[in-house]
């Protein structure tokens, strides 16, 4: 990666190509020990600032997608600080060299997208909702607060910079290089439970659900969560599928079999219920979505592929590794008054506490105790901002999903078309309604490393919409005479 602006090749002199071709070798050599030394004896702070280096070098020198996607593979690794965490200062720093390009004419100007409405107002609920905060409090509303103006100017570079269908596939491409990256570390995690990654900073603490009994562990990654970690790779084992009818090489269909079968692995190690009812509740969506063309023989034959990979990856899972068993406890399952027994007590309680402040909620602290209460956790993302912006803050929330809801619309029923981003649009619409359902049980906004992923689907999805949007408009080719 160069170093220096690269000089004009009219008027550079040779001994200036000698000198920057000198610098960019001395930083490329310092780069590498660096690394060397990094690999040997991980220091965190070190390897936060070469990824912000990096970072800026890359969006500096290259091209703004680029720099989106080398966020993307740094946005599950964050690093606490006092302005909330590291996310938010690479974030900062892309948005100044977006704005510096297109205010130069190097970059094209914002334009309007179909969440901005929702988006101010879900800014606004949230300030309105600090006239409930408490003094106690306030510190960790301010830094959920930043947590979500970050989540939202993630969202405004994606849509902002992913203009064409090669900017969407390159993100693409960074989006599965992540993937990968969280199903390593979470492997890493099954392989050696309660060992850090990097001490002091990627240190898996979770991971045994039952004292110290580690045949019933349930990894939650780079997230530290297993039921987001659970989301996560239901909806990457789409993503995959998607890939998959797009691929049009072998060696590219094996390699991304072999990642949705790691993703699978995955899945059944967080021994998530919920997920793999909302992935279950998704593909029968898709194949109402495509049902003009499925086909008894081929369909049959692909149902009864997919039950034995599963077969067999419950098996390797429940019978090789330490995680628990996910079968099982499907087989726990009980209700208490129509709910889920593990939502029983959650749900009426997050109820009683929205009451507590129903217009414009108690802000954005979910205090787990206030006096001799405790408070658990809502275990529903719906509850979740009742709680915190009120049914102010829920209507523009609501107004949010229907606007990516309509903007998921499919444009085709094969995931295969040659328009790459109608065609994901497609699987987006899916992809959707598995969050949607998912986050019955379990909300996103608690966990200040995944809802980043979650805003950045939401980018992904209203840059395919614009993408087909403005290849409609395009004017055709003038037929040669």
């Amino acid at each position: 990666m160069s170093m220096l602006p690269a000089p004009a090749r009219s008027s550079a002199s040779p001994a200036r190509d000698r000198l920057a071709t000198a610098v960019n070798g001395l930083a490329v050599a310092a780069i590498g020990v660096l690394l060397g030394l990094q690999y040997v004896a991980p220091n965190k702070r070190v390897l936060q600032v070469l990824a912000a280096a990096v970072l800026f070098g890359v969006a500096w020198r290259l091209d703004l997608v680029t720099g989106v996607g080398v966020l993307l593979l740094a946005l599950p690794f964050p690093r606490g600080t006092v302005f909330g965490n590291t996310n938010l200062a690479l974030i900062l720093l892309l948005l100044v060299i977006w704005m510096l390009r297109f205010s130069t004419g190097h970059a094209p100007r914002p334009e309007r997208t179909p969440l901005d409405g929702p988006i101010v107002g879900l800014l606004i609920a949230y300030l309105l909702s600090f006239n409930n905060v408490r003094a106690e409090h306030l510190a960790g509303a301010l830094n959920n607060a930043s947590l979500f103006v970050g989540t939202v100017l993630t969202y405004v570079l994606v849509v902002n910079n992913v203009r064409t269908t090669r900017d969407l596939r390159v993100l693409h491409g960074f989006y599965l290089a992540l993937l990968g990256v969280v199903l390593l570390v979470s492997l890493y995690e099954l392989a050696f439970p309660g060992r850090p990654l990097v001490a002091g900073w990627i240190e898996f603490e979770h991971g045994v659900t039952e004292g110290i009994d580690r045949r019933n562990m349930r990894i939650g990654g780079p997230f530290f969560d297993f039921e987001l970690l659970a989301e996560f790779t239901a909806l990457g084992l789409l993503f995959l599928g998607f890939l998959l009818f797009q691929a049009s090489s072998t060696t590219r269909r094996v390699l991304l079999g072999g990642l949705l079968a790691l993703c699978l692995f995955i899945l059944f190690a967080t021994v998530t219920r919920g997920a793999i009812v909302a992935l279950a509740a998704a593909l029968l969506y898709l194949g109402w979505l495509v049902r003009r063309r499925l086909r008894f023989v081929p369909l049959t034959i692909g149902v009864v592929a997919a039950l034995i990979a599963l077969a067999v990856v419950y098996g390797l899972v429940s019978r090789y590794t330490q995680a628990g068993d996910v079968v099982a406890r499907f087989g726990e399952t009980t209700f208490v008054d129509g709910l889920p027994d593990s939502r029983a007590d959650v749900w009426p309680m997050a109820v009683e506490r929205w009451l507590r402040h129903p217009v414009i909620g108690s802000g954005p602290y979910y205090a787990s105790r206030e006096g001799l209460r405790t408070w658990y956790w809502p275990h529903n993302l719906y509850l979740f901002v009742l709680n915190i912006v009120g049914v102010v803050g829920f209507a523009f929330f609501a107004w949010l999903l229907w606007r990516l809801w309509r903007a998921t619309r499919p444009e085709t029923d094969d995931l295969g078309d040659a328009n790459y981003a109608a065609a994901y649009l497609l699987m987006a619409r899916v992809q959707l309604f598995l969050l949607l359902v998912d986050q019955i049980k379990i909300e996103y906004l608690r966990n200040p490393i995944y809802q980043f992923q979650v805003w950045v689907m939401f980018a992904l999805w209203i840059a395919a919409r614009q993408i087909v949007e403005r290849e409609r408009t395009r004017p055709a080719p003038a037929v040669a005479r």
